[in-house]
């Protein structure tokens, strides 16, 4: 009998705010226009100055913005006469500027039908300097930030396109590890003078645990800590608000070529044979957040398990499960249910027969108590990585009674 356990996880959901504007249809006269711009107020933080800082290192994708990156500059151009980006370059913190603010070609403000296009000109104007970012030295990310929130005298809003995975400076997260305290960590940094001035500003991670090149993709636990070291380094820097915009990004392949360090990080493992060997999988490399879709890198361990159900004609039981820290019981069970649907979807295209799969189920949280994932009182997210799983059990059929 072959049992193999993979590793599930939910999404974790961090608000990012959206700013929406709406415009009113042109107006020719210049007293229209002036009424129009009256009535029409930035939202709370609506940012006239807005920096992008991008590490654009070799393990992780090229610098992109996400739609919600991209709705982000649109709306600072549309609120303010003055609105600017500036793109930094990662190897010597020099900027490069953009005016968000939809102009004429005389330099005045448009209103006119022309008003949408020039906005959206601007922000892919951003876009192309990001395109010509690479990074030929060391992954620093905290001198990054510092560097980018110099190149303008007053605060405004701070966008990071970076994985975060910083191997130099004084957050190196191969010294740092997975398990330290992250208010202790910041605290630290705070106390040598290796946090940046970030009082006034509104930041924006965006990109955080995105891997490519070398660097293998996290695991849902080593996710989570990294997101909480670089939101509570940005709280302790003392910043505005600080955010991780959350979602679904553009993931084109890296640009830079200089080598950078690889992060390891300890691996869950969800393989087991009837010797009891062992294949470590990361649990990120089945499911995406709060998704049911799963990733190509799931057929490294699907294949050769299609492949021994198919020469051995075994059959197979597919039982999804949820873990308890977050989500409601139907929700997670439902969630369960439709990943491991989707594992029985993905060995039948690898070639299993039908007939072979004799029962897909989904369980949730079943036999779980509410306290499972929680150690002395505190969230361990290991335990919880080890509850998130699809069970998938190869067995031989059954012999026929004569």
């Amino acid at each position: 009998m072959v049992t193999i356990a993979l590793y599930l996880r939910k999404r974790i959901w961090q608000a990012l705010p959206r700013r929406r504007l709406i415009m009113a249809a042109a107006v020719t006269a210049s007293l229209f226009g002036s009424l129009l711009l009256a009535a029409c107020q930035p939202p709370p933080h609506s940012p006239e100055n807005v920096v992008v800082v991008a590490s654009a290192t070799a393990n992780e994708p090229a610098p992109e913005l996400a739609p919600a990156d991209r709705s982000m500059l649109r709306s600072a151009g549309s609120s303010s006469t003055r609105a600017v980006a500036y793109v930094v370059n990662p190897n010597n913190g020099n900027p490069r500027q953009v005016s968000l603010t939809a102009r004429r070609a005389d330099g005045e403000v448009d209103y006119g039908p022309d008003r949408n296009r020039r906005l959206t000109a601007n922000v892919n104007q951003v876009q192309e300097l990001l395109n010509t970012l690479s990074a030929s030295g060391p992954f620093d990310l905290l001198t990054m930030i510092g560097q980018a929130v110099r190149v303008t005298s007053g605060p405004g809003t701070l966008l990071v396109l970076s994985s975060g995975l910083s191997t130099a400076g004084g957050f190196d997260i191969r010294q740092v590890g997975w398990g330290a305290d992250p208010h202790a960590v910041a605290v630290w940094l705070n106390r040598h003078g290796l946090l940046p001035r970030l009082a006034g500003w509104h930041v924006v991670f965006s990109g955080l645990a995105d891997t490519a090149g070398r660097q293998p993709a996290l695991p849902l636990p080593q996710r989570n800590a990294l997101t909480r070291y670089w939101m509570t380094i940005c709280q302790v820097a003392g910043a505005a608000s600080c955010a991780v915009d959350a979602v679904t990004r553009p993931r084109p392949p890296a640009r830079s070529t200089t080598p950078v360090p690889v992060v390891t990080f300890p691996r869950v493992t969800s393989f087991r044979g009837p010797q009891g060997q062992t294949t470590d999988v990361p649990a990120d490399a089945f499911f995406s957040f709060d998704s049911a879709g799963l990733l190509p890198g799931s057929d490294a361990v699907l294949e050769p398990l299609a492949a021994e159900a198919r020469a051995q004609s075994l059959q197979v039981t597919i039982t999804g499960f949820a873990s308890p820290d977050g989500g409601t019981d139907a929700y997670n069970l439902a969630l369960s249910a439709a990943r491991a649907q989707a594992v029985r979807t993905r060995l039948i295209a690898l070639g299993v027969p039908a007939g072979l799969l004799v029962k897909t189920a989904g369980l949730g949280t079943a036999g779980q108590r509410r306290s499972a994932c929680y150690r002395q009182a505190h969230l361990d997210e290991a335990v919880c990585a080890q509850l998130r799983r699809v069970v998938i059990t190869l067995y031989p059929a059954p012999a026929a009674i004569p």
